[in-house]
């Protein structure tokens, strides 16, 4: 359904020219800060504009040309924003990298995306410089650590100062051109870059700046991994639309995090479910820690704040726990929770200590947000409304109304790279078909209640694709078969999220032949363990998100349809999930 009138087209501008309007409107403003040896670092909207500007001329003096493709490889940190919008006012393309990458799947989406350079943290020189080999059409390493050139690896400050001076034109970009490829993990083990133009990108900032009314008022703490899309443009890019001030947190511990709040009197935050989980946790271990008399004296005001509200409709978390409001800052208007599903009874917590969080959704292929609450407007329970010019319908919904989500606007992506019979299966007729099952209440509010894809999130919001860990459990010739599902937890801080599960068929011929060489008698006990290892050592060389926390072996084929696939719900009932 469709609630708003989307912006106007004319309103809307490239990256590259929202670079240059906040140089001219916030010039003195703080742009970017992050705390280094004790002392906060920070950049105007002013030098932001010159140093971008002159990065953009040092690529384009090392041969960098209209939609080139160039990675970023980096934690977060200032020099990221900076060189992710140096590349595209460039006009070149930014290829955001996992800083958890492992090398083969850096190999892989630097081929894939064709990238010619790569832009990266110092500690990642060794693992690009190892595959260099391997990626013939990378001939440009800039890297922010280094601070003069060496054997063909430019130094980020160097470049920086050559090209500070130079007088090359700008390239001209419009809001149709290809801003960035972000890739996504595929459901056949193979990488998907997910294509993204300035006007997909800008549309989704301009609804979100309207949106939850971020001005330059406004200070966000970044968290999440920049090169994540809903941290990118939720809490880089619309903020510096608005003028506001971006600090980066120094780690990912509660109390570096309540530092941070602190010194720099932070009012919005982007997050995952988990991370507030543990928040949430600490509080109440702390005050456990404190005592009996804490305890009821903090059980006191919760029944006082449930009662305001209930009574009066009023929040007056804010005054009875002004102690906590003081620990973050003092100026916080409100949390922001995406990725995956919030436990209510954390939200719940927080609001009744005055802390308001607001769940959105979305996904890469729609740049990313595609619904969300806002302080107004956040109805429990629900992912929010559609964003101003998102229109979201419930394809063949049930007779409770629930069916897959589709949604199109000017956010959804161009479609993935170099792949247009990927792109075929999920847009139609200029429709985004989600994969995610859910419904539309009757003033507008999205709720989402399950998958339709075989997607498995983490509790800390991570999306592990079943396929592609089953693709590298294809390769240990002891398994005949595997068949990998999402776990649900219901205990502990990752509970309501998901583990990885394997099911696991063995190659009993191979097995038995394979001990018998050895000299061995073949056993289920020993083929158990021999499984179980190699296991162990494909968790050691993949991403901690994706290892398998269980193996389950069994000794029956898997259940599988007549095109071969496994029926997964129907093996999930065969295990008692």
């Amino acid at each position: 359904m469709k609630l708003n009138q989307p912006p106007n087209p004319e309103s809307l501008v490239t990256i590259k020219q929202m670079v240059e309007q906040n140089a001219a409107r916030f010039a003195a403003g703080v742009a970017f800060q992050a705390k280094k040896d004790g002392i906060y670092q920070r950049v105007t909207y002013g030098e932001v504009y010159h140093v971008v500007e002159s990065l953009a001329a040092g690529l384009k003096a090392q041969g960098v040309g209209r939609g080139d493709r160039i990675a970023l490889l980096s934690e977060n940190r200032i020099e990221w924003a900076l060189a992710y919008l140096s590349i595209i006012y460039a006009g070149a393309v930014v290829v955001p990298l996992d800083a958890m990458i492992t090398v083969e799947s850096l190999t892989t989406i630097l081929n894939e995306s064709g990238a010619r350079g790569i832009i990266l943290a110092g500690r990642f020189l060794n693992m690009v410089l190892h595959a260099r080999s391997d990626l013939p059409a990378l001939n440009l390493i800039i890297n922010l650590d280094a601070r003069e050139n060496y054997e063909g690896v430019q130094a980020y400050p160097r470049l920086v100062e050559v090209a500070f001076h130079s007088t090359e034109k700008p390239a001209e970009i419009k809001l149709d051109d290809l801003a960035a490829i972000v890739y996504t993990s595929g459901t056949t083990g193979i990488a998907k870059g997910v294509m993204l133009t300035h006007g997909n990108i800008m549309s989704n900032v301009y609804a979100v700046y309207s949106m939850f009314k971020v001005d330059h008022h406004d200070n966000f703490l970044s968290v999440l991994p920049l090169h994540h899309t809903f941290e990118c443009t939720a809490g880089f890019l619309a903020p510096f639309y608005a003028g506001a001030r971006i600090t980066y947190a120094e780690g990912f511990k509660s109390y570096q995090l309540l530092a941070n709040m602190q010194e720099t009197g932070v009012t919005i935050m982007c997050g995952v479910p988990l991370m507030y989980r543990l928040f949430y946790d600490g509080i109440q271990r702390e005050i456990q820690a404190r005592g009996p008399l804490a305890v009821v004296t903090f059980g006191l005001l919760t029944v006082a704040a449930k009662m305001a509200k209930w009574l009066f409709k009023k929040n007056i978390g804010r005054t009875l726990f002004r102690s906590f409001h003081k620990k973050i800052g003092g100026k916080l208007r409100f949390w922001v929770a995406g990725a995956a599903a919030t436990d209510p009874a954390v939200i719940h917590g927080f609001d009744v200590f005055g802390v308001t969080i607001i769940q959105g959704y979305g996904l890469t292929e729609a740049s990313p947000i595609i619904a969300a609450c806002t302080e107004e407007h956040n109805r429990r329970g629900s992912v929010g409304r559609p964003l101003s010019g998102v229109e979201v319908k419930i394809f063949r919904p049930d007779r409770h109304g629930i069916g897959e989500i589709i949604a199109r606007g000017p956010n959804i992506m161009q479609g993935y790279y170099q792949r247009p019979d990927l792109t075929a299966e999920v847009i139609k007729d200029g429709w985004l078909y989600t994969g995610d099952l859910g419904y539309l209440d009757r003033d507008g509010y999205l709720f989402i209640t399950g998958r339709s894809k075989d997607l498995i999130v983490t509790g800390s919001g991570v999306n592990v694709y079943p396929e592609e860990i089953e693709f590298r459990l294809g390769r240990i010739p002891l398994i005949k078969e595997a068949c990998v599902l999402g776990l649900k937890l219901e205990k502990g801080v990752h509970r309501g999220g998901e583990e990885v599960l394997a099911v696991v068929f063995p190659d009993l011929a191979y097995c038995e032949s394979f001990l018998r060489q050895k000299g061995l008698t073949p056993t289920r006990e020993i083929i158990e363990e021999m499984i179980h290892e190699e296991i162990r050592k494909l968790n050691d060389r993949t991403a901690e998100f994706q290892r398998i926390m269980q193996t389950r072996i069994v000794y029956n084929e898997l259940p599988k349809t007549s095109t071969r696939k496994v029926k997964r719900h129907e093996l999930r009932k065969e295990l008692g999930l």
